[in-house]
């Protein structure tokens, strides 16, 4: 009886040991979550994964000094890389813009069509959703957008019309679903 429940207790341990860790993200109000999306009927959680130990030259050129983006993984599954130096500046100037950031990753990845603008708008509408958003946050993460000066096209040019897209959006899907 006991070498049938240790056996058990292997096989559990084996099981745990080769599935894949949790992935969640801490918010501001300290409640973790996931990032997770649908395909083919399966349930996945995006991975997250953090480069660099967030000292200044620690950096990941491949990220192309974003805080944060989406690429796929071997399988196709898409992965959230985190620029721990980015990141960890962009919080001490704004601490709310790591919550947004992580819901516009998160539209990238359950979406990998959609738009820079369109997955702001969703990051924004996510939080607003989930309570998150009030005027001060909302103002605060509009004067992040608009230091951003010089952006690719794919963003309008800068972070004034970035953030202009965006809240042009968010009012338009509000008011569709009124």
């Amino acid at each position: 009886m006991k070498s049938t429940h240790l056996r058990t207790a292997i096989l559990l341990l084996g099981l745990l040991a080769a599935s894949d860790p949790a992935w969640s993200f801490e918010r501001t109000d300290g409640v973790e979550v996931q990032c997770t999306l649908e395909r083919d009927g399966q349930h996945h959680i995006v991975k997250e994964v953090w480069l660099g130990d967030g000292a200044i030259g620690d950096r990941h050129p491949q990220l192309g000094g974003a805080a944060a983006v989406v690429r796929p993984d071997a399988e196709g599954w898409p992965v959230i890389f985190f620029d721990n130096v980015v990141f960890k500046a962009m919080i001490e100037r704004d601490p709310y813009m790591s919550d947004f950031v992580f819901y516009h990753e998160c539209a990238h990845a359950t979406d990998s069509e959609r738009s820079e603008i369109d997955a702001n708008c969703e990051a924004y509408l996510t939080l607003d959703k989930l309570g998150l958003m009030n005027e001060a946050r909302r103002d605060s993460l509009a004067s992040t957008h608009q230091r951003m000066l010089r952006l690719p096209s794919r963003y309008g040019g800068s972070g004034k019309v970035f953030w202009e897209r965006t809240m042009a959006c968010v009012e338009q899907r509000l008011d569709t679903k009124k």
